[in-house]
């Protein structure tokens, strides 16, 4: 019986005077932008007066329509996308409940591009 695996190829070696040519793939960059803010247990919405200083150089909030995908944590656990409303400059939250007291805000943008 004969096998049915394909036959194997032969690698050719390259030659010394080819040069071995360079994919001109696209390179994907991207930028993070981070907004570090404390609940104070009463405000529904987050600007950049609210910030954290010393939390990196790019702590804002950019316009939504010019980055790829933003993430907002509240105490560490990932909110889905329902329950803000994200513009620049400012979060609002739309939950019934707001964050406790001393509880962290981290707005996490990042931006991809294409670079050749």
């Amino acid at each position: 019986m004969p096998c049915p695996c394909p036959p194997k190829r032969r690698l050719r070696k390259r030659s010394a005077n080819r040069k071995r040519r360079r994919s001109r793939k696209p390179r994907i960059t991207a930028r993070t932008y981070l907004y570090y803010a404390i609940s104070d247990g009463v405000s529904r919405e987050y600007g950049h007066q609210d910030r954290v200083a010393g939390y990196g150089v790019d702590n804002q909030i950019p316009d939504p329509a010019t980055v790829s995908l933003t993430n907002i944590f509240i105490n560490g656990v990932l909110q889905p996308s329902p329950l803000f409303r994200i513009s620049k400059g400012t979060i609002c939250f739309l939950s019934a409940d707001v964050p406790e007291k001393g509880v962290p805000i981290l707005v996490q943008s990042i931006r991809f591009r294409e670079r050749r």
